[in-house]
């Protein structure tokens, strides 16, 4: 304690009090500056939070209008027609570019209208989706547009949230282009069968119409041969020969006619599954039954789904001219099958005179020989059954041959659809006739 308040102890009025209040007072000061101050922290606090709510707010609208401008860059993006429905209402709320052009109307005379009594056509008061609760995935329906043409469509409708709400969304493709070309495809198909018919049948009266007078010229001819052989002179003789010989050649090529004509169409025995193991050999042993030719099966074959007159066709064919050409001592000939894929390829091979490179593709050809038919006799028209036939099926049939040494006939043929397929090995019987001299 001081001097002062030693002296003067508990009087009012002395230094002590004054101090006190001085300090009171000054606590008062401070505590005004310091609500002050935090008066305007809390404005400061509560512009600041505004100031945040309006960004984010401001931000997220920004979002919002980035979405939906998004959304609709997309939609309008897409070829295919969508129309987006209210199920409540059964309103079209919204529309694509390309709905609006299949429509044939401006947005703002879509968008409001009642689907199923615009556009859609259905029930009086019915919606086939939000009313019938039918179900539409990639169905074939009708689209009505602004000036009431029905446009064929393939339609999807498919449940959608957006914003909380439910809505109807329906994808649509014009198909109408498709239908006319569909249209004219079976229109075309159907005109090839009447032509193919026509030619067919054309084929048959005119083979008719000819094989009589050749068979009467024929017979006439082989009286006169056998009746009056010996009152002819050598040239008469030769001339008589000749005269039967054209006669027999004319009769081939009437048949080869007829056989091309019915070559490519399936027989009345259909298709089925052929057992080429068992086929081929048989074929074998009919054509190649001359003297000093050998044929082997090297390998086995396949069971394939065809027509059996028409697949027996095309291996006799190829048989009967390795062997009709044959100009060596022995004849050799070579049948194979190999694994190409989705197909298979056979092969005939032969040690035959072989053929130019630049007739390749003559020989395919109708009526086209290569020797004179003088030399050997032949209609021409194995091989243009044997391409038609193997494209018939979808394959494709080619040469390779080198003069002088051979010639080999390959063809593909489509493997059978289904279970996995197995090469059945010729028979001990087929070797044996197959490795024969004949």
């Amino acid at each position: 304690m001081s001097q002062v308040d030693r002296q003067n102890p508990g009087v009012p009025g002395t230094m002590g009090d004054a101090s006190l209040e001085h300090v009171a007072a000054q606590v008062d000061r401070q505590s005004d500056v310091l609500g002050d101050q935090v008066e305007e922290v809390a404005a400061q606090m509560a512009q600041l939070t505004e100031a945040l709510v309006e960004t984010h707010r401001t931000r997220g609208e920004q979002a919002q209008e980035g979405g939906e401008r998004w959304l609709t860059t997309v939609l309008n993006s897409i070829l295919s027609g969508v129309l987006v429905v209210d199920p409540e209402s059964r309103c079209i709320v919204d529309v694509n570019a390309t709905a609006a052009r299949l429509i044939g109307l401006p947005r703002e005379q879509i968008v409001g209208k009642t689907c199923h009594r615009f556009v859609c056509p259905a029930e009086q008061g019915c919606c086939p989706i939000a009313d019938l609760g039918q179900c539409v995935d990639l169905a074939e329906r009708v689209l009505v547009t602004g000036n009431g043409e029905r446009v064929p469509v393939v339609k999807t409708v498919v449940a959608a949230q957006w914003k909380g709400r439910s809505y109807l969304i329906e994808s649509f493709i014009d198909i109408s282009g498709w239908k006319r070309a569909h249209q004219r495809q079976v229109d075309l198909v159907q005109q090839m069968e009447n032509a193919n018919k026509e030619l067919t049948d054309f084929a048959h009266v005119v083979s008719h119409d000819l094989k009589a007078p050749l068979r009467g010229i024929k017979t006439l001819a082989g009286w006169i041969a056998a009746d009056s052989a010996e009152r002819l002179d050598p040239e008469g003789r030769e001339q008589l020969s000749l005269l039967l010989s054209r006669v027999t050649r004319m009769e081939d090529l009437i048949n080869g006619i007829l056989q091309y004509s019915r070559a490519g169409r399936p027989t009345e025995e259909g298709q089925g599954m052929v057992d080429l193991g068992e086929v081929v050999p048989s074929i074998v042993d009919m054509v190649a039954c001359l003297p000093h030719v050998t044929v082997s099966i090297e390998g086995p074959l396949p069971q394939v789904r065809a027509d059996k007159t028409r697949i027996s066709q095309v291996f006799q064919n190829l048989l009967s001219n390795a062997v009709k050409f044959k100009d060596k001592p022995d004849g050799l000939i070579r049948i194979g099958c190999a694994d190409d894929g989705e197909f298979w390829r056979f092969s005939v091979s032969d040690n035959g005179p072989g053929i130019e490179e630049k007739y390749f593709e003559k020989i395919f050809k109708l009526f086209q020989t290569l020797a004179p038919r003088d030399d050997f006799e032949s209609s021409g028209v194995g091989l243009a059954v044997v391409k038609k036939i193997v494209a018939f099926y979808g394959g494709t049939v080619w040469v390779e041959s080198k003069v002088g040494q051979g010639s080999t006939f390959f063809f593909t043929f489509p493997k059978a659809k289904g279970p996995v397929q197995t090469l059945r090995e010729p028979g001990p019987s087929d070797s044996q006739a197959q490795a024969a001299d004949r």
